[in-house]
């Protein structure tokens, strides 16, 4: 298997590279303790890199096993610190890092669009911060804020969201993007509804693209 050029662990690189800068940044105590977890993770990261197991396997595989571990430990400490940006970031990737299990029991992909992902749920409350931008409040089990340059995604639509790292907008942090589908449901998308969708998702590719 082509673990080294999986989409996946591209992201697991790239997050804890973003994790050391925003723990950096973050008020939180002991924080000291979470950088030198990462450290840990970087040296999981590795081995997983270059095991060449296929991916069903490698969602049981010890050191994946052990970043999803550290990883939702972190995620509750981080909690704890006050919502900013920095904060906003640590969460997503120790999130992203925490669901390396799920993700590579999606098998073999092809597209990084397939390595993150979706929610489906409501637009509960939507605001205009500016002439082309509105802040939307997202229900999908739990609440995301999600920017949009979109006048189609208002309160009371169901819509869908792809979960990506957080984007500045003025004082607004944006933590997904807007999918334009009707969902059926309320919740987080499969592997195979995530490809159903596929033919929508070109600017999610571009951004996550970007990132790598």
């Amino acid at each position: 298997m082509d673990t080294p050029n999986d989409f996946r662990i591209g992201l697991a690189e790239k997050g804890l590279e973003e994790l050391e800068k925003s723990l950096i940044n973050i008020r939180l105590h002991r924080r000291k303790e979470l950088v030198n977890e990462v450290s840990r993770m970087k040296s999981e990261i590795q081995i997983i890199k270059y095991s060449y197991m296929p991916f069903e396997e490698l969602s049981e595989f010890e050191s994946v096993v052990r970043i999803s571990r550290i990883a939702r430990a972190a995620m509750e400490k981080v909690h704890e610190a006050e919502r900013d940006f920095h904060q906003v970031n640590s969460r997503f990737w120790l999130d992203y890092l925490a669901s390396l299990p799920e993700l590579f029991r999606r098998g073999e992909i092809s597209r990084v669009y397939e390595a993150v992902r979706y929610f489906s749920g409501e637009i509960v409350h939507s605001v205009r911060m500016e002439e082309n931008l509105w802040l939307c409040s997202f229900d999908c089990g739990h609440r995301m804020d999600v920017v949009t340059n979109s006048q189609e995604f208002k309160a009371g639509n169901m819509a869908v969201v792809c979960y990506l790292p957080p984007r500045r907008f003025g004082d607004a942090i944006s933590e997904g993007m807007f999918v334009p589908c009707q969902p059926e449901k309320r919740g987080e998308l499969s592997h195979r509804e995530i490809l159903e969708i596929k033919d929508r998702l070109g600017e999610v590719e571009a951004v996550l693209l970007g990132i790598l």
